[in-house]
């Protein structure tokens, strides 16, 4: 039998046993073979590199959280969100990828805003449950409802084969001096952006933040319009085309070479 894994649990903060956390849950289209590379060997990728890394068979996800909290979350909010992921699959395969009008949305909003949490604990370390001890209750206490106004969530249409997960980080505009400081990550068929005491990185995000004002029983008939955002790159918050990634670089060093 394999080693356990020991560690601490990213939502409960117990010491022992960790159990693998697919991120997203496995039915929600991630049962395919992933390749997981460090960050500093991204960064310096163009969108249409090859990436070079550890390749994970299981799919994407870690060895985060504790058993019953693993089977907890599971239990009281993985179904849900899988359909709601199924409804996006549905939503962009009947647009064909394009989709420009505004779809109805049949979901549980606490148990899919709280599945969404979930696995930001797990992308973020331990250390961000001691940051956050608010959120605590809120996973793991299924019928709790409502957040501070310090997190807001939002989400996104994502088809790109290029996943990023990024921890808590901040992200500075030179010319405007704006810091957005956010946590993202993104699998087919959404991405998912959280942020702290801060507006969203781009205003094209729609925000889902109200999820959490629903009871955990309360069923709901939403309609949205979601954009369809690219990630050919490994810098969370940064959504443009390949052309603009492109036409961007060419600036930078047309600028450099005048710099000389």
């Amino acid at each position: 039998m394999p080693n356990k894994i020991i560690g601490k649990c990213h939502i409960c903060g117990n010491v022992g046993p960790l159990s693998f956390e697919h991120i997203p849950p496995r039915r929600a289209f991630n049962d395919r073979p992933v390749i997981r590379a460090q960050f500093e060997d991204l960064v310096g990728l163009g969108p249409d590199e090859p990436i070079r890394g550890q390749s994970k068979q299981r799919g994407m996800g870690e060895y985060t959280l504790c058993p019953k909290c693993n089977n907890d979350t599971g239990s009281w909010y993985g179904k849900d969100f899988v359909d709601w992921c199924y409804q996006g699959f549905e939503i962009l395969v009947r647009s064909k990828g394009n989709p420009s009008l505004i779809y109805l949305n049949y979901l549980f909003p606490l148990r899919i805003l709280k599945q969404i949490l979930t696995m930001f604990f797990s992308i973020n370390g331990p250390e961000f449950r001691d940051a956050n001890p608010d959120l605590i209750k809120f996973v793991l206490n299924r019928y709790y409802k409502y957040l501070s106004l310090k997190y807001r969530f939002f989400v996104y249409y994502n088809i790109s084969s290029r996943l990023r997960c990024s921890s808590v980080s901040a992200m500075l505009d030179i010319n405007t001096h704006n810091i957005w400081v956010f946590s993202e990550m993104n699998y087919f068929p959404y991405g998912y952006v959280m942020t702290f005491d801060s507006r969203a990185p781009d205003q094209r995000l729609i925000e889902i933040t109200h999820f959490s004002s629903y009871g955990y029983n309360e069923f709901r008939i939403m309609e949205l319009k979601l954009p369809v955002l690219p990630t050919h790159l490994y810098f969370p918050g940064d959504y443009r085309t390949k052309e603009q990634i492109l036409a961007d670089r060419m600036k930078s060093e047309q600028l450099a070479k005048m710099g000389r």
